[in-house]
């Protein structure tokens, strides 16, 4: 073979090892940033999932044998008893005390008017009970007064006085119950006469 058939022979072979070796150090740099790449952690994403709301349980004796317990959802920190039966949507009627605040004349169809509030005492009034962690009790302050906050029940009976209806520990947290609300024993359907106190 002719010399500069040979030198052109090997400059060609010189090349193409010179570009192999060049597409294996290329290879090699891609591989190492890849490596890096997969050896650095993630940032952490904040979880933007819908956050859950709180909860207090209302339960309302109509009757010996007449119960409405319903489960009522706020995203307030606490919210006062008057507002958890406000927002229950149970109809109720109420007057305005300027130092007690509200006093609960009707719930549900039963008890009084807002015009006539005392229509039925004595010795018939509505109650108003909290679930504590002892058991229930009558409350010592009025719905405007009280602070509900997550987990608390609130209980309001129509009593007829000392050997009225009462709650006792068949009665627990309604928001406990898969249903909103649940009626114990159905209750009789009549047109309500009454507003909501705001």
């Amino acid at each position: 073979m002719p010399n500069h058939r040979k030198q052109r022979h090997r400059q060609h072979s010189i090349a193409r090892h010179d570009g192999a070796r060049r597409w294996r150090a290329l290879l090699g740099v891609c591989l190492a940033l890849l490596l890096v790449t997969l050896a650095i952690p993630s940032p952490a994403i904040p979880h933007s999932g819908p956050t859950r709301q709180n909860q207090a349980g209302l339960i309302v004796r109509t009757g010996p044998n007449e119960v409405v317990s319903q489960c009522v959802s706020f995203d307030e920190e606490w919210i006062s008893g008057l507002a958890l039966l406000e927002r229950s949507g149970l109809p109720f009627a109420a007057v305005n005390d300027e130092r007690y605040g509200a006093f609960i004349c009707g719930i549900a169809d039963v008890g009084c008017p807002a015009d006539r509030c005392l229509c039925a005492y004595p010795p018939r009034y509505w109650q108003y009970w909290l679930l504590e962690r002892g058991g229930w009790q009558i409350s010592p302050v009025g719905a405007s007064s009280r602070v509900v906050r997550d987990g608390d029940v609130d209980g309001w009976i129509w009593s007829n006085g000392a050997d009225g209806p009462v709650f006792d520990e068949r009665f627990g947290n309604p928001c406990q119950a898969a249903a909103d609300r649940r009626v114990y024993l159905p209750l009789v359907s009549r047109t309500s006469f009454y507003t909501n106190y705001r």
